[in-house]
């Protein structure tokens, strides 16, 4: 079942709530402050997933001439395989590409099949390993999807 999501630019209003979807997420997440910063870079482009008022997910990513990375995708845990990773990253992708970005980077965690799966479904490509990349020493997959 796929949740229909209004995907929107992250603003400072939205942090507590990416916050707390980050801290499910990730070993380290980020300090609210830095994703208050994120809503003002220039460079970066933060979307988040909204159900009935609530952020369900969110995507970072920075961006300079035709090249982005992105940062961090997560979803609730309440609101995973329901289509909201899907949602973001194409939205992310449609946003860039009025950017004039042309390729899409990310590293994605050899253990995380689901996300490898949803990013090969959506194009990207697998291009090299990097070893020993996160803090627990686990590897991570260099992924890139030319838009």
């Amino acid at each position: 079942m796929n949740l229909m999501v209004d995907v929107v630019e992250m603003k400072p209003y939205h942090v507590n709530e990416v916050y707390k979807i980050s801290e499910e997420a990730f070993p380290l997440p980020w300090a609210k402050d830095e994703l208050i910063r994120e809503t003002v870079n220039p460079n970066a482009l933060n979307l988040v997933a909204v159900d009935n008022g609530k952020v369900v997910g969110y995507v970072q990513c920075w961006f300079a001439l035709d090249s982005a990375d992105i940062i961090n995708v997560a979803v609730s845990s309440e609101h995973k395989r329901q289509g909201v990773a899907r949602s973001l990253i194409l939205s992310l992708i449609e946003h860039l590409r009025l950017k004039n970005v042309e390729n899409v980077f990310l590293e994605v965690r050899v253990s995380n099949l689901p996300a490898q799966m949803l990013y090969k479904s959506l194009g990207f490509i697998t291009l090299s390993k990097r070893e020993r990349y996160y803090v627990n020493g686990e590897d991570a997959l260099v992924m890139n999807l030319q838009i």
